[in-house]
């Protein structure tokens, strides 16, 4: 996995905990005390130091200016945490895959027929496999929760965030 996404993956985690704070503490509130608050705090020192460690090599490997680096490599994880989240979320996004179309004749979309071409990103149904643009399947999904090919039932992974 690499850096960014584990990143992103470790700060999924911790607003895990901190949203179902129940489940994993006998305090009522994470705000009023100490103890576990005090792991997701150190956490999320680790996440920036990890962040930063990451920036540092990037500006030595490219001979830029740090100030930019860190931004940048904040704004990626920011979107890979998105991309986690969003998976929670929105049904359509939990129940499909974002794939990259590596063939140049690897078919049509199934729902507006257009040819899916060479280096596209779509989306591919969970259970089939079977790849659309993605703001057609999301479309689809919002109506029906079946694959709009072969009609297998739309199975969203299980989050708990």
């Amino acid at each position: 996995m690499d850096m960014v996404k584990q990143i992103a993956t470790l700060e999924a985690d911790i607003l895990n905990r901190l949203r179902h704070w129940g489940r994993y503490s006998t305090i009522d509130d994470p705000r009023t005390s100490t103890g576990n608050s005090d792991k997701e705090s150190m956490e999320w020192k680790t996440c920036d130091a990890m962040k930063k460690e990451l920036a540092m090599s990037r500006a030595r490997e490219t001979n830029r200016d740090f100030g930019t680096t860190i931004l940048e490599v904040q704004w990626e994880v920011a979107i890979e945490l998105g991309r986690i989240l969003a998976e929670t979320i929105d049904p359509a996004i939990a129940g499909t895959d974002d794939v990259k179309i590596e063939k140049e004749d690897d078919g049509a979309c199934g729902i507006c027929l257009e040819d899916l071409k060479k280096g596209e990103k779509v989306r591919a149904m969970g259970v089939c496999g079977h790849k659309f643009h993605g703001h057609c399947i999301i479309q689809w999904i919002k109506r029906k929760q079946n694959c709009p090919l072969c009609r297998c039932a739309l199975e969203p992974k299980k989050y708990t965030f």
